[in-house]
């Protein structure tokens, strides 16, 4: 059952039609996933929600599964729905009660918009890097 599923079970053609490709682009947003629990687990000990304790805790699983997904060694689990889900359950299967607390006070969107936001950024800055040295040429060329 997912985690915002009622007591219906959906249609497998309409679930297929819907979540189409989403663990695809889950999976390529996974860094930025885990840099995005990251700030939210130093806000949430910030605000009171979370021991210096947990907090500490949780960052050091999540640098874990970071340089995990750095190295292309995340992967959504099958059975498991999507990025998020698959980052609070690596933290509970390490942390216990701990790791549950990662996505309190934090709607979905908020986790889907940040990791969005965090790839496009990381894919500008890319592109960026990609086409300084052909700026440049065309500027030594425009010189001479």
């Amino acid at each position: 059952m997912k985690l915002w599923q009622k007591n219906i079970q959906s249609l497998q053609e309409v679930e297929r039609f819907t979540v189409g490709r989403d663990r695809e682009f889950d999976q390529l947003m996974a860094k930025q996933d885990v840099l995005g629990n990251m700030a939210h687990a130093i806000m949430l000990e910030e605000i009171g929600l979370l021991t210096k304790e947990e907090k500490d805790s949780l960052l050091t699983e999540l640098k874990k599964i970071y340089a995990a997904a750095a190295e292309g060694n995340l992967i959504i689990e099958e059975g498991v729905e999507d990025i998020h889900s698959q980052v609070e359950f690596l933290l509970t299967r390490a942390l216990g009660d701990t790791g549950k607390k990662i996505h309190s006070a934090r709607s979905r969107n908020d986790q889907v918009l940040v990791d969005l936001k965090l790839f496009l950024r990381d894919e500008l800055q890319q592109l960026v890097e990609a086409i300084q040295p052909f700026f440049e040429l065309l500027q030594a060329q425009s010189e001479k």
